[in-house]
């Protein structure tokens, strides 16, 4: 289920303290622009800890990537995914903490991300970490923001897992997206989970959010009916307390990167069908894992 618009006002209200001021003095994008006033720690994936001494001097907006991602390059009408957090360079204070660490999926259109963030996200390469520092105009006044943009995988990232035999073949095509094909029996009476690639990331919690490509099918039909890789769609994000048991139960403990295979019996489903779904798990937030972060200042790089 995508939700662009939703989205997409929450980047405006954050771009619009930011990146979408039309008088910003300076808007070019100086691509490796390593000016040494903001320092940026932290693992990719992690909510970053952000050091600088408010308030920044203003300066021509520059994009650094900080860490270089392995991924996927991203592409005009692709999907994305996305950790953001915000700095007003004035004060050092969070743009929005309520949003920290939340992952958002998106559409890379302009529409969906805005026009500045756009040619930052276009050539982007997933796993990577990029620092945006832009001059704002906004209720009068100039000033800095700091921007830490994380972009994520869209795809699962791991070792494979030899499958124990009797479940249902998954085949994985280049792009990443998953066919499943039902053998010919009975659905198992209980819940299935047979992990096909295991990540390294960190484990799913009761509680949290997770971000989520997936297929799905129907075990007596083996017609799909449902799938985020289908063209229009994005990666969903999952509040796991609230989606049906086999699913919920199936994803806790497993670990981000991850690629699992679920079938899903009626009584921990809906409806009377059998489910089959394979899973690509990317990114988790919230929960027990939820952190307070400090405002930036010259004092906040502390772990």
């Amino acid at each position: 289920v995508r939700a662009p618009r939703v989205l997409a006002a929450w980047l405006a209200a954050v771009l619009a303290l930011v990146l979408l001021g039309a008088c910003t003095p300076g808007n070019k994008k100086a691509q490796g622009d390593t000016t040494p006033e903001v320092s940026v720690t932290g693992t990719f994936g992690s909510i970053p800890v952000v050091t600088f001494r408010p308030p920044l001097p203003l300066t021509e907006s520059s994009v650094e990537t900080l860490i270089e991602g392995d991924g996927r390059e991203l592409a005009d009408g692709g999907p994305v995914v996305l950790t953001l957090t915000a700095y007003d360079g004035a004060d050092g204070e969070l743009v929005d903490n309520r949003q920290v660490g939340e992952v958002r999926t998106l559409m890379l259109t302009k529409e969906d991300v805005g026009e500045d963030l756009y040619p930052v996200l276009v050539g982007a390469r997933e796993g990577s970490r990029l620092l945006v520092r832009q001059p704002v105009h906004e209720k009068g006044t100039d000033r800095m923001l700091v921007l830490v943009i994380d972009v994520r995988y869209t795809r699962a990232r791991g070792e494979p897992v030899t499958p124990a035999e009797g479940l249902p073949a998954v085949e994985v095509a280049e792009d990443g997206t998953p066919s499943i094909t039902v053998p010919q029996a009975d659905p198992p009476g209980e819940l299935v989970v047979q992990p096909l690639i295991r990540g390294d990331g960190a484990q799913v919690r009761p509680g949290q959010d997770v971000t989520v490509q997936y297929t799905g099918v129907a075990w007596e039909s083996g017609e799909p009916y449902d799938s985020t890789w289908a063209a229009g769609k994005v990666p969903r994000t999952l509040k796991l307390d609230e989606t049906i048991p086999g699913l919920r139960d199936g994803l806790l403990d497993q670990t981000v990167g991850s690629q699992v295979l679920l079938v899903i019996p009626p009584a921990q489903a809906r409806g009377t069908d059998t489910l089959v779904l394979v899973v690509d798990i990317l990114a988790v937030s919230g929960g027990q894992d939820a952190s307070v972060v400090p405002p930036a200042t010259s004092g906040s790089g502390q772990d």
